[in-house]
C-alpha cells in the first residue's frame, strides 16, 4: 500500500472507532448509574408503601417516618402544614375520628430525577372507609399527590407533599 491510502484507512479507522469508543465509554458509566438508579427506586418506593402501611394501620407516627422534619405538606383541602409533628398530630385526630376505618392503596406511575439527591414522584391513590366531616359515609375517593423526595443521610425522604382528591367536594360545602 502506498503511503496515501495508508493514512486515509488509518484517519478513516480513527474517525470511525472514536465515536464508537465514546458510545462503549458511556454505556460502561452508564451501567453503575443505572444499578444505583434501580436501588433509588427502589427505596423510593418503600418510602410510598411505608406511608401507606402507616395509614392502613392508623399509625400517624409510623406514617410520618417518610417524612422530613421540615416538610411542607399541602392537603387536597388546601391546608398547608410545614413539620413533620404537625402531619401527624393531624392525622392522629383523623385516624381517631374520620378516617378510623379507612384504607389506602398506592401506587407510584412515576419517578423523575431533578438531581442525584432530589426527585419528583407522581402517586396515585384510592382510599374506602372514610367518613365526611357531617359524618356521613364518603365510602371511595381516589386522587393524585406529588411528593418531591430528598436524599438525606442516605435515606429517601418527603421533603414536599401536593395532594389533589378527585372526589372533593368545594371548600364552602359542608359535606367535606
Amino acid at each position: 500500500m502506498n503511503s496515501k491510502t495508508w493514512r486515509f484507512l488509518t484517519i478513516l479507522i480513527t474517525l470511525l472507532a472514536m465515536p464508537l469508543a465514546g458510545i462503549t465509554a458511556r454505556a460502561a458509566a452508564a451501567r453503575p448509574a443505572d444499578s444505583v438508579a434501580s436501588s433509588d427506586e427502589a427505596a423510593i418506593k418503600q418510602v410510598v408503601a411505608g406511608f401507606s402501611n402507616g395509614w392502613n394501620t392508623h399509625d400517624a407516627h409510623a406514617m410520618c417516618m417518610s417524612l422530613a422534619d421540615d416538610v411542607q405538606w399541602v392537603s387536597w383541602r388546601g391546608e398547608a402544614l410545614h413539620t413533620r409533628k404537625e402531619v401527624e398530630d393531624q392525622h392522629a385526630g383523623l385516624f381517631a375520628g374520620l378516617y378510623k376505618e379507612t384504607r389506602r392503596t398506592d401506587t407510584v406511575k412515576a419517578i423523575r430525577y431533578l438531581g442525584p439527591d432530589l426527585v419528583s414522584v407522581d402517586n396515585y391513590w384510592s382510599m374506602t372507609g372514610a367518613k365526611k366531616r357531617d359524618g356521613s359515609d364518603w365510602p371511595y375517593r381516589e386522587g393524585y399527590v406529588n411528593y418531591l423526595m430528598a436524599k438525606r443521610d442516605g435515606r429517601w425522604v418527603i421533603i414536599v407533599s401536593h395532594t389533589a382528591d378527585f372526589n372533593a367536594t368545594s371548600p364552602g360545602s359542608a359535606s367535606k
